[in-house]
């Protein structure tokens, strides 16, 4: 009952939410990440002057199994470490990549599968990856 519970909250906060564009009044500037495949919004994590990249932060390959009808395929990453959302993103691929995982941080991810209508078609079970230093990790995310 929980897992539906969450799943339903989830969906309703996703298909309520406007985007930034559409909003009145927006002034802050977004910062946007893309690739020829995904696209994600990253909030201010850059390592301080005297880190390199890959001493602060993993990314992560992520798959998604097909869903028929699907239009793109969404995910959600949620800080647990320090319990905020921070990222979102989108990738129009079943293969994508999520960047910039603190080394350290725990974090959880859940993906969908969206149609061109922005309906929601399948949901995945939450993942929770630590931020870990040196690994090649790839999660694959089953739609269901």
């Amino acid at each position: 009952m929980k897992k539906f519970m969450t799943s339903l909250a989830t969906l309703a906060l996703l298909t309520s939410a406007v985007p930034a564009f559409a909003q009145e009044g927006q002034q802050t500037p977004v910062t946007t990440a893309s690739t020829q495949y995904s696209s994600s919004t990253i909030l201010s994590i850059s390592p301080n002057e005297d880190e390199k990249y890959e001493d602060v932060f993993q990314d992560i390959g992520v798959k998604f199994n097909y869903i028929p009808g699907v239009d793109r395929y969404k995910w959600v990453r949620y800080n647990i470490t320090d319990g905020y959302e921070d990222m979102t993103g989108t990738s129009y691929t079943t293969i994508s990549k999520i960047y910039s995982f603190r080394i350290g941080k725990l974090y959880r991810l859940t993906a969908y599968a969206v149609d061109s209508n922005n309906r929601i078609l399948a949901v995945s079970d939450p993942v929770e990856i630590r931020g870990e230093k040196g690994w090649d990790t790839v999660i694959n995310f089953w739609l269901k």
